[in-house]
């Protein structure tokens, strides 16, 4: 896959990771680690930066109830008797790469987090190379790119990244379904024309009804791909009911009975969010999901991947997972894992068993599932 959405990542400060390094990612790219690990502060911290990027910095840091809340401890300075959080000893930071740019931010705040402000930004694309300070203002080293055409001074909560790749990011897909959202029946939304599917998948439906309108031959596949897992299955329909207001939900047919979606069961439900997602013509150029594996039999899971194979080959989508199921890992090279451990100071440790040479031994012999419940993936670092 020659245009990845997302070739490198570090993240510095965020939550329980002091410095993640440079994390490289493939096509797919698969986290494992114990609980507790690291792995969701990853997944997070990209979540974050996308955040920053369509919503600014304010909007970005709402969910958390504030920047002081999801900043690294031992990047905090207390200057009181009371150890409130005065301001930082180090700023929260973001490096980037895709294929064709990369960014890297910096993120500071005021003494008690009384303000929080973008310190320090870089910008570099074909064509353009571009600083930005705390004042706001560009300094470019080169380049006729429009960022050089049309600005020269930032907003506090702008970023240039965002100026400049805004579609890009803002199309990546998180997922951390809810199987209980995606079964009510949502009202429809007519003066759109094109549907993104919910983080939780409360729009299930209404999504599955817009790749229906959009391509039916990628609906039929979703149909046929869900028959092989539920061999009963007839049919699964977004449905639409105009009582009062029109409102989507899904309904399978078994037999002569049609099934509302509140009755499917939750690995039903997940499974077919994520297919559906995947056969997408045009889906994300980078979808995230964490947990994969919930509610999913063996089979199910071994189809799954064999789905995921399918569209990273193909080019159309990048897909990061995590994972806790050593059957998922058997499915997969090593060289698709990122191992996720702490070190002798409890910071989160990324690296790749595949990096190891002792560990290329033990591969010839066991599968990485095997390799994880053997402890044999870990200490990478040492």
């Amino acid at each position: 896959m020659k245009n990845l959405a997302l070739r490198a990542f570090r993240i510095k400060n965020f939550k329980a990771v002091r410095d993640s390094k440079t994390i490289k990612f493939t096509p797919l790219t698969v986290f494992i680690g114990n609980n507790g690990s690291g792995k969701s502060s990853i997944i997070e911290g990209l979540e974050t930066f996308q955040s920053i990027v369509i919503q600014g910095l304010d909007g970005a840091m709402e969910p958390w109830k504030g920047m002081e809340y999801i900043v690294h401890k031992e990047a905090m300075k207390t200057g009181d008797s009371s150890g409130r959080p005065l301001r930082l000893s180090s700023p929260l930071y973001f490096y980037l790469s895709a294929s064709d740019y990369k960014a890297r931010l910096k993120i500071n705040a005021g003494e008690g987090f009384n303000e929080i402000f973008i310190e320090h930004e870089e910008y570099y694309s074909q064509g353009v190379e571009a600083i930005r300070d705390k004042a706001g203002k560009v300094k470019y080293e080169k380049g006729t790119a429009p960022l050089k055409r049309t600005v020269r001074e930032f907003g506090p909560d702008d970023t240039m990244i965002g100026f400049m790749e805004y579609k890009k990011i803002s199309s990546w897909q998180f997922l951390t379904l809810v199987p209980q959202f995606m079964v009510s029946p949502r009202p429809q939304r007519r003066a759109v024309t094109e549907i993104r599917l919910e983080k939780d998948g409360s729009n299930l439906a209404e999504y599955l009804l817009h790749i229906k309108k959009k391509d039916i031959a990628a609906f039929n596949g979703i149909l046929e791909t869900l028959q092989y897992v539920l061999p009963y299955a007839g049919d699964l329909q977004p449905s639409i009911t105009s009582e009062l207001e029109r409102n989507v939900y899904l309904q399978m047919v078994e037999g002569d009975f049609k099934l509302p979606g509140w009755l499917l069961s939750t690995g039903t439900l997940r499974f077919v969010a994520i297919i559906v997602l995947l056969r997408n013509p045009e889906p994300p150029p980078l979808i995230v999901i964490e947990e994969i594996e919930n509610g999913l039999d063996p089979r199910t899971i071994n189809l799954l991947v064999e789905e995921i194979r399918n569209a990273v080959q193909s080019g159309r989508t990048q897909v990061i997972i995590t994972t806790h199921s050593p059957y998922l890992l058997d499915l997969l090279p090593l060289s698709q894992i990122v191992l996720v451990e702490r070190d002798e100071k409890n910071h989160p440790v990324f690296s790749r068993p595949s990096d190891q040479e002792e560990l290329k031994e033990w591969a010839k012999t066991f599968t990485p599932g095997k390799l994880y419940t053997m402890d044999r993936l870990g200490k990478g670092y040492r």
